[in-house]
């Protein structure tokens, strides 16, 4: 057998070799041509960079009730200061705004202050801004700019304060209420306030007026005024 022989044999036993091509009594592998690599992904600009304060700004720029606004640095999520209509509360649009944050994958935290006016600019921190429109009125009866209290949302405790909550969420329609939301800008009306109580009284073995309950107004008075009460002993499971 000739060494071309030899060599056509063994290219034919191994099929790892069988795509080999023999020339000239020499064994010639074919050349392997690497695929291309993937093109690297185009670096993020800024302008598609989606951050909180762009999210908010939007937000509140369609939203119906917000007159004007203004979005400031918080130390500890997103501070907004807003001029609303009649019918609009900073509660809800709290709310507007972190849902919209959430839709855009964000867990930062709105804290909405209303006033009746936006302060001039430089604006500075909402923490800053909080305190100047809390400022008491001067001698000559100004107050500032009009501000109410800050809409900042503050969970509930464990205990009767989480399952006030909880229920109060489920009776409104809402993913979530906080520790200080009032009834009434959450949107509770007395029929609500009906039922809410008659389910409060089953499970606290507590009647509640629909008065005390527009009094207390917030989940935490609610759960002050149960535990003021020594009949208040929770029955929920």
């Amino acid at each position: 057998m000739t060494g071309r022989q030899q060599l056509c044999r063994l290219v034919a036993d191994k099929p790892e070799t069988r795509d080999w091509s023999v020339m000239g009594g020499v064994v010639e592998k074919p050349v392997q041509v690497p695929a291309p690599a993937p093109a690297p992904a185009p670096a993020p600009t800024a302008a598609a960079t989606v951050t909180a304060t762009v999210v908010v700004e939007r937000a509140l720029a369609a939203h119906p009730g917000v007159l004007e606004a203004a979005v400031v640095p918080a130390g500890d999520g997103v501070g907004v200061l807003v001029v609303l209509d009649e019918m609009s509360t900073a509660l809800e649009v709290r709310e507007d705004l972190r849902a919209s944050l959430l839709a855009a994958g964000l867990e930062a935290e709105p804290a909405v202050l209303p006033v009746v006016r936006l302060p001039a600019p430089p604006l500075g921190t909402f923490e800053e801004l909080t305190a100047e429109v809390a400022e008491p009125a001067d001698s000559a009866g100004a107050a500032g700019s009009g501000a109410a209290e800050v809409s900042r949302y503050e969970p509930p405790s464990a205990g009767p304060e989480a399952d006030l909550a909880g229920r109060l969420a489920g009776f409104l329609g809402l993913p979530r209420v906080g520790a200080l939301d009032d009834f009434v800008e959450l949107g509770g009306d007395s029929l609500v306030a009906v039922a809410f109580l008659h389910a409060v009284q089953e499970a606290y073995a507590v009647p509640l007026g629909v008065v005390e309950l527009f009094t207390a107004g917030t989940v935490r008075g609610i759960a002050r005024l149960l535990a003021a009460r020594p009949a208040a002993a929770p029955q929920v499971a």
